[in-house]
């Protein structure tokens, strides 16, 4: 064998020991917490860049529900999709954070291009996520509403009490920060103000 064909066969084989080791090292990071979002009051509001939110969700039974009804009141609209990544890395993060925070979170989640609320239910319960209220929304209302620009998944948008959005994180948050629910409140009460 020449040395030549050795040297090639030893990159090759070396890159892909090294892509393994790698992806089980990710796939150990992202089991353990380990990977952090966007800390949660970089959503600090600016001035209004939409018009009023609009369009309803979905929820498992062919229960609707308004985004209007959230009107007075600031909230995050977190939008995600079971076929995303970050997305599935995040979810326990937020569902723990759901959790602490209570009945009253103002974080509604909902899921986009990712099937019936049946079909979201059961991915979430097969991924361990249970607890995550399960709302959809059509990918052309969404878009619609965005001005149609294409939208990087995941994404949160700070609607001020009047339904616009006043600030987005593009990628994933970081839920699961010590001071998140605090961070929040500082963003939600800079938005009413």
């Amino acid at each position: 064998m020449s040395s030549g064909l050795l040297s090639r066969r030893n990159v090759v084989f070396g890159t892909a020991g090294l892509a393994v080791a790698v992806g089980y090292g990710a796939s150990k990071l992202a089991g353990t917490g380990v990977r952090r979002g966007m800390p949660i009051d970089r959503l600090m509001p600016g001035k209004a860049v939409s018009g009023p939110v609009g369009f309803g969700l979905s929820g498992p039974g062919g229960v609707r529900y308004a985004l209007t009804s959230r009107r007075g009141a600031p909230f995050l609209l977190h939008v995600w999709a079971t076929w995303c990544l970050p997305c599935r890395h995040e979810l326990p993060g937020l569902v723990a954070f759901m959790k602490t925070w209570g009945p009253d979170c103002p974080v509604v989640p909902v899921a986009v291009s990712s099937g019936s609320p049946e079909e979201i239910h059961a991915f979430l319960e097969r991924n361990d996520v249970a607890g995550l209220p399960v709302w959809t929304v059509a990918g052309e209302d969404l878009k619609a509403w965005c001005g149609n620009r294409a939208l990087a998944i995941p994404v949160t948008f700070l609607i001020d009490g009047a339904g616009c959005i006043r600030a987005t994180a593009a990628g994933s948050l970081d839920w699961a920060a010590p001071g998140a629910p605090a961070a929040l409140r500082r963003v939600l009460a800079a938005t009413s103000a």
